[in-house]
């Protein structure tokens, strides 16, 4: 039933009652579960927009080569048109100046920016030519 002005009109419809408000709620976790399956019936391949999960957050890293231990120095080479460097200092002892394999799937933060870092390559390093950063997702093959 519409509400009525002072003057005997109707006015604008009134909040929706308790009923059309669980319909619309029954209709938007049935759409959001419908998107959620990957498979139908036949457990074939869909198309689905599963929920966005990180499967790496806090998983352990391990890396065979990372900067900090003994403390060294490491450039940041930038620039496109002309390369600049900024030095900093690795520090495996000092929190705010480690970059360990952890710090590759921690939590992102704008105001707390962590990152992994190699060992220098600057100085000529020829040993390791590659390094392994091996991710364990827990998942057996």
């Amino acid at each position: 039933m519409r509400a009525r002005s002072v003057s005997g009109a109707p006015g604008p419809p009134g909040p929706p009652g308790p009923l059309a408000a669980l319909a619309a709620l029954s209709l938007l976790l049935c759409a959001r579960a419908a998107m959620d399956e990957c498979v139908d019936e036949q457990r074939r391949a869909q198309r689905c927009m599963p929920e966005f999960v990180n499967a790496a957050f806090n998983v352990t890293v391990v890396a065979t080569n990372t900067c900090g231990s003994p403390p060294e120095e490491y450039c940041v080479q930038t620039g496109a048109t002309g390369v600049t460097k900024s030095c900093h200092i690795c520090d495996a002892r000092d929190a705010r100046n480690h970059h360990s394999a952890a710090d590759l799937t921690d939590y992102n933060n704008q105001q707390d920016t962590t990152w992994w870092q190699s060992q220098t390559m600057l100085a000529g390093v020829q040993y390791p030519s590659a390094i392994n950063l091996t991710l364990h997702l827990g998942m057996n093959s």
